[in-house]
């Protein structure tokens, strides 16, 4: 990161940070007539000094009380990426209140702003944090849930009008998907990571892309529209009906094929295979790792509502797609692959089905999914041995080249 724009993103986070906590501030000596200021006030205070300090930091600051320090990032980035949002409304609020902007105006510079509002945020704060361990739960339990939630956050207290176009953009996170690509990338440059490719990789075989291709619209197909009931039928019977063609599907599938996987086909495949840059089996390590902890994410699901037996086939499920996906970015090359598979398998699903949330398993669905953890197991064994491994080992390693 050069000193111009490593500056321009401390100056930024700086005034935002200015000028959010002071909207806060103020709301609470004027409109709330200083009620809460000895408490609420206080604490906001406290937090703003706590939040300057990694601002004004250098490497040789970490001589002096370098455990406050390091915990003092992480609670910030906790902090302001759970918070941020609401302090973003509370100045909206202020401004509708004392300007004669126009309300829906004002939310949609919002709902702009929110896309970029944790770029320095993300910088500044968890930028100097070295940890494998932290990075990875600070990307996976706080960046995404910060940003894909933004909207939704901003929008949670009944103190703003939006239109229902607005609120269905909000719900479903494809605005926080965008942010979330552009945060976790500039992030993944202060990390010293080159931001994945978009082409596909010239030593890769035309026959294993199209096998590629192949076996991720395949699928697609059967997993949305597939209707067979016993062995005979499953690969026969197809139901090609979609019960909710609409744009809250849509955007609800794109969503996580866009920000699922920038965050574990890029961000968290790349921190483990700089993790094991010089093991034997980086690769398998790699893969298997970031897979598990995609499947292992979607236990989150069952606080949605969705049942427990439906949750844990979906972690199954989801881990065996990881591990494809995340050998068919490293294959081709490009990360669009994994993201137009996910996205295709999470739209069409939703559609076909009309739900967002899985249904309880029954016996014969229990035989599908570990069928399906069978073919995409084989598949990945495959890309990882012979010619193919070689083709994926010389990409990761231009990858993580300085």
């Amino acid at each position: 990161m050069t000193t111009e724009v490593d500056q321009l993103l401390r100056r930024w986070y700086l005034g935002q940070l200015i000028v959010l906590m002071g909207a806060a501030l103020l709301q609470l000596l004027i409109i709330q007539n200083g009620d809460y200021f000895a408490t609420v006030g206080l604490l906001l205070i406290l937090l703003f000094l706590g939040g300057l300090l990694p601002v004004f930091e250098t490497g040789t600051d970490y001589r002096d009380w370098p455990r406050f320090r390091r915990f003092n990032h992480y609670f910030q980035a906790i902090f302001q990426f759970m918070f941020m949002p609401f302090l973003l409304m509370s100045l909206v609020v202020m401004l509708k209140r004392w300007t004669p902007l126009d309300e829906q105006g004002l939310i949609a510079v919002a709902f702009f702003y929110l896309m970029w509002l944790f770029v320095p945020i993300g910088y500044v704060t968890m930028g100097p944090v070295k940890s494998l361990l932290g990075r990875i739960l600070l990307l996976i339990s706080v960046v995404f849930s910060g940003l894909i939630g933004a909207q939704p956050t901003f929008m949670a207290l009944p103190l703003l009008k939006a239109p229902a176009v607005f609120n269905l953009v909000s719900d479903s996170g494809v605005l926080g998907a965008i942010g979330f690509v552009v945060t976790v990338g500039l992030l993944a440059t202060a990390w010293g990571f080159h931001w994945p490719s978009w082409r596909l990789a010239k030593k890769a075989d035309w026959h294993w892309l199209v096998l590629i291709a192949l076996a991720g619209v395949a699928f697609i197909i059967w997993n949305a529209f597939g209707v067979g009931e016993t062995w005979r039928t499953t690969f026969t019977q197809f139901d090609f009906k979609l019960q909710a063609l609409s744009w809250k599907m849509f955007l609800g599938g794109l969503e996580p094929g866009i920000a699922e996987e920038w965050l574990y086909r890029f961000a968290v495949l790349v921190l483990f295979l700089k993790a094991f840059e010089h093991r034997r089996h980086q690769l398998d390590w790699s893969v298997g790792l970031s897979s598990g902890l995609f499947g292992l994410w979607h236990l989150t699901n069952a606080l949605a509502g969705q049942s427990l037996a439906a949750t844990v086939e979906q972690m199954i499920f989801a881990a065996s797609l990881g591990c494809f996906l995340a050998v068919s970015y490293l294959y081709s090359g490009s990360l669009l692959v994994p993201i137009t598979i996910h996205a295709g398998v999470d739209i069409f699903s939703m559609m076909a089905s009309g739900s967002q949330t899985m249904t309880k398993p029954d016996a014969f669905e229990w035989q599908t999914i570990l069928f399906t953890v069978i073919v995409f197991g084989l598949i990945t064994i495959f890309f990882l041995t012979g010619r193919r491994r070689q083709v994926m080992q010389a990409q990761v390693d231009h990858q993580l080249r300085p």
